[in-house]
């Protein structure tokens, strides 16, 4: 489930497409391009991804283009047609900068999927994307459904640039994060490191999965290979699997150092796939040195906040929400709600804060405004900055593993929108929203001298076991939180 990749660049990356074939045709590209520089920003530039999990997506896995010349995106991915799978141009349309670093994007697309793409009246709005030009984009994509239901549904996206297969002759560390999965409640991966290395077109990924606060979870060594296919140069997993229904992954290694896999739930079976989870990873190379994390919190951030068990009880889908980072910290007015919210349930009314955050944290959270029944996720900075209720916490970074951070905790405040609507976070036996803190894992990489952040929370284990909805359930309450630093 990911996206793309290739823009036309200089003849090296050219090279590159004789490796390519029509349709879903695949060659073995055993052949590893020498990297190429990432193209400036008034280039087309060429992403492979696709949709998290999302109830009422239609997005498919595929191929993302940002022509930054004309300031235009377009979506192309493989359909099941009468005439079999054939490429199509699913989505297109229009993005421009905001003040505050985000892209805004204006959508054109096939209701129902693979129909002819036309415009919208007006465009669609409300889709956001955050770029590292040549190395990869998060981004949240709308669509109506099949049916054109009158409220867009999110369907948010990781996407990093493939520009050529993997060339590692000594094993190269990755760090990852695991997708949350509103359908995904059992015990698996939270995150994990991952060696890889390749011989040839093989791609051997060895992986030690873990689970948050638990010990390690069983390792596994699977060998992949990479193929350079519509999409571009993609290791798939089972090893020659490209087009074939037993597919489990598609994994995208960018020269850049990010890492994106789609996960094929439908071919699974019970198989963890190839980094343990059983769901998509987003990733990012291990460091050569332990990370300065008092640089990493006083920088700034734009991203996404995820979670998938978000009830839709608005206008506007609140699964997945553009939001920031490091504009605010703990002393900041704007968060001062949050933080009375925290000391009061921390040792004292529902006891749902186990302890305040550290040194070592973030301090932001959603662009969302709600007027009447209306609610409106908006970075552009028109309805005012970004909401302070969230708290990322880092903690400790492991001593093994550079930039990985293996006992973060996510705060909430009361102040932050209920998770679900039809499963509050409410005090016991009240309707009061109470803010919470519970375990999670984080992974911070650069990439093009840029940080990146990447947080899980567990899906198996809840939030914490001391929080409950107003009939004393436990709710699972997974989320993910992805960051990339601003230049400006």
């Amino acid at each position: 489930m990911r996206e793309g990749r290739r823009a036309l660049k200089n003849l090296s990356s050219m090279l590159l497409v004789l490796c390519a074939v029509m349709a879903l045709g695949f060659v073995g590209c055993g052949v590893t391009a020498t990297p190429v520089t990432p193209p400036a920003a008034n280039q087309v530039n060429s992403y492979f991804g696709s949709p998290f999990s999302v109830t009422g997506s239609d997005l498919p896995t595929s191929v993302s283009k940002f022509d930054h010349s004309v300031s235009q995106i377009s979506v192309t991915a493989f359909i099941t047609t009468t005439a079999g799978r054939v490429p199509a141009e699913i989505l297109n349309g229009t993005f421009g900068p905001s003040p505050t670093g985000f892209l805004s994007i204006t959508e054109n697309f096939a209701t129902p999927l693979g129909g002819v793409i036309s415009p919208q009246n007006p465009a669609l709005t409300g889709a956001w994307a955050v770029e590292i030009p040549g190395a990869g984009v998060l981004a949240n994509f709308l669509n109506k459904g099949s049916a054109g239901g009158a409220r867009p549904s999110a369907a948010p996206v990781a996407m990093a640039e493939d520009a050529a297969c993997p060339n590692f002759q000594h094993s190269a560390p990755f760090l990852y994060v695991t997708v949350p999965n509103a359908a995904v409640t059992s015990n698996s991966a939270d995150y994990g490191v991952v060696g890889i290395t390749t011989q040839g077109s093989a791609v051997t990924l060895g992986a030690q999965p873990y689970s948050i606060g638990l010990p390690a979870l069983t390792a596994s060594t699977v060998t992949g290979g990479c193929s350079d296919v519509f999409y571009g140069p993609l290791t798939a997993y089972p090893l020659n699997s490209f087009g074939t229904t037993g597919n489990l992954e598609l994994i995208a290694i960018g020269d850049s150092g990010l890492l994106v896999s789609s996960f094929v739930s439908s071919g699974s079976g019970a198989s963890p796939g190839a980094f343990g989870g059983g769901t998509g990873v987003i990733g990012t190379a291990g460091l050569s040195s332990p990370v300065d994390v008092g640089a990493v919190v006083s920088g700034k951030y734009n991203g996404f906040i995820y979670a998938p068990q978000n009830a839709v009880s608005a206008s506007y889908d609140i699964t997945d929400l553009a939001s920031a980072f490091g504009d605010n910290t703990a002393g900041s007015q704007a968060c001062s709600t949050l933080q009375s919210s925290l000391a009061a349930n921390n040792g004292q009314g529902a006891k749902t804060v186990a302890a305040l955050p550290s040194a070592n944290s973030l301090y932001g959270g959603e662009f969302l405004t709600t007027t009447g029944s209306v609610t409106v996720n908006d970075p552009t900075g028109a309805n005012g900055s970004e909401n302070c209720d969230v708290v990322i916490d880092l903690g400790i970074e492991d001593s093994a593993n550079n930039g990985l951070f293996p006992n973060a905790t996510v705060f909430i405040g009361s102040n932050y929108p209920p998770f679900s609507a039809a499963n509050p976070w409410n005090c016991f036996g009240t309707t009061q929203v109470c803010a919470v803190s519970f375990p999670a894992a984080a992974v911070v990489g650069k990439v093009q001298g840029q940080y990146v952040i990447f947080v899980v929370t567990s899906a198996a284990s809840n939030p914490a076991a001391q929080l409950p909805n107003s009939q004393g359930n436990a709710v699972a309450q997974p989320v993910g939180i992805y960051l990339f630093q601003k230049t400006q």
